[in-house]
């Protein structure tokens, strides 16, 4: 897997999971303190977030950080 096919997937799960919790993007990026068009792009794969922010993603969807990188879905 190369580094956008792997930045996509990762997005994919973020947003799965997030609609999964019914959040919208807009939700997740006030909790984020964030710009929603970030969110976006990450979600897109079009943003290579750091690992302190996946963090604070999956502290936000209240989920181990692992999970993000699960992509079986």
């Amino acid at each position: 897997m190369d580094n956008e096919e792997f930045l996509q997937k990762l997005g994919q799960k973020i947003r799965i999971l997030r609609k999964n919790r019914r959040l919208s993007q807009e939700k997740l990026a006030i909790e984020l303190e964030c710009d929603q068009g970030y969110l976006s792009r990450i979600e897109t794969g079009k943003a290579n977030p750091s690992a302190v922010y996946l963090k604070q993603i999956a502290d936000s969807l209240d989920l181990d950080i692992r999970e993000l990188f699960n992509f079986t879905i």
